[in-house]
């Protein structure tokens, strides 16, 4: 038997109007045609993995068929003029828009040395090592060990690795008030950083901005000090103690946005303009066995006393930074209303923190969901 499917000139132009839903539409018919006909195309040693392929295909499919779906909600005439440029003028798309952004925010390693505690920062080990009453408790902790501080306390044995140490961290021949200890290289954790984003179109290609995200992040590692032994051997006795810092950052942006169609539902977009943030520490700690310590001087120029009832200060770190910064992107229309927009945004920036404020570049991996809450 044979079908034949009798068509006139008006249904080819229905079709060509239609365009990429119905084109979506038949495709995933074949999809699922190949799906559950699986077994004769899938040779038995595929067939092991079918689940993979099976999603792996389903997956994108899933997604035709709700930009399909979205597309058909969109007013007829607006679809048709997704973005031809011969029709592009005919497409409205001024007015405010509503973003929430979500993503990886990955910061520059300039600043995390800010945490590690050694003599020269602003927050030191060695501050608390030089309270003799927080000092007894870590003697404890030690197993009655002391941490070598003095050079005349250095073992014969040990004092090729001590001069590689005190040159290394600025020593000076005979400094009897650094610790011996070796610092962590630290580097901050990526974190997620959600915000929102503020944006007026004069025109189709062009608009400005505001957007605001928040992040906290954080930062560990570990440092060894070098204690006495009844055995000196060539190697120092080590013993270690865990840091930990943590900050969190608003940051505030202010730019121009501009936008350039290259495909029915595809634009791309650039983003430029001028960043500030605002930076607190949060903590800067240690632990040292079962005893943790802020190594925030939270006393000024008292040292602490235990059962006192001293009064600890709250301490605000951090403070206001500036920069610029780039950003790109893929902006995916999925209706009159929503779109889509993962990029990936530059920053140029300072961050004041005390002692590493230098400008040095973070960047942000996002995706923005994007609606016209403003519109009719």
């Amino acid at each position: 038997m044979r079908f034949e499917i009798v068509k006139d000139a008006t249904d080819d132009a229905e079709l060509s109007m239609l365009g990429w839903p119905v084109k979506c539409k038949i495709e995933f018919v074949i999809i699922f045609y190949l799906l559950l006909s699986r077994k004769k195309l899938i040779n038995k040693h595929y067939r092991m993995n079918y689940h993979k392929i099976y999603f792996s295909i389903l997956l994108p499919a899933l997604l035709l068929i709700s930009l399909s779906v979205g597309a058909q909600d969109m007013d007829y005439n607006q679809r048709l003029s997704l973005f031809p440029p011969q029709q592009e003028e005919e497409l409205n798309l001024t007015g405010w828009r509503f973003g929430i952004n979500m993503g990886m925010y990955f910061a520059n390693q300039q600043t995390v040395g800010f945490y590690n505690g050694i003599p020269e920062n602003v927050n030191k080990i060695q501050w608390v090592l030089n309270n003799e009453y927080w000092y007894d408790e870590i003697r404890q902790e030690l197993n009655s060990h002391e941490i070598i501080k003095d050079p005349d306390d250095v073992p014969p044995g040990w004092q090729g690795e001590y001069d590689i140490w005190r040159i290394d961290n600025g020593v000076a021949q005979g400094d009897d008030t650094k610790w011996w200890i070796y610092y962590p290289d630290l580097k901050y954790n990526a974190a997620i950083s959600p915000g929102f984003y503020l944006k007026y179109n004069f025109n189709n290609s062009t608009g400005i901005f505001i957007q605001s995200n928040y992040v906290k992040l954080k930062t560990s590692g570990i440092f060894q000090m070098v204690i006495d032994s009844v055995n000196y051997v060539s190697n120092p006795a080590l013993r270690a103690g865990y840091l930990r810092g943590q900050e969190e950052r608003v940051t505030i942006d202010i730019g121009i946005s501009k936008f350039y169609p290259v495909g029915e539902i595809t634009n791309i977009f650039i983003e430029t303009g001028f960043h500030m943030n605002s930076t607190r520490v949060l903590e800067d700690e240690i632990q040292i066995g079962n005893k943790r310590y802020t190594i925030i001087n939270q006393y000024g120029d008292r040292q602490y006393v235990p059962n006192s009832n001293m009064t600890a200060y709250e301490i605000y770190q951090g403070g206001i930074g500036f920069g610029i910064f780039l950003s790109g992107g893929v902006k995916f229309i999925l209706n009159e209303k929503i779109s889509i927009d993962p990029g990936i945004q530059f920053y140029y920036k300072k961050v004041n923190l005390e002692g590493y404020s230098d400008f040095a570049m973070d960047y942000y991996l996002y995706v923005r969901l994007m609606y016209d809450f403003f519109g009719e």
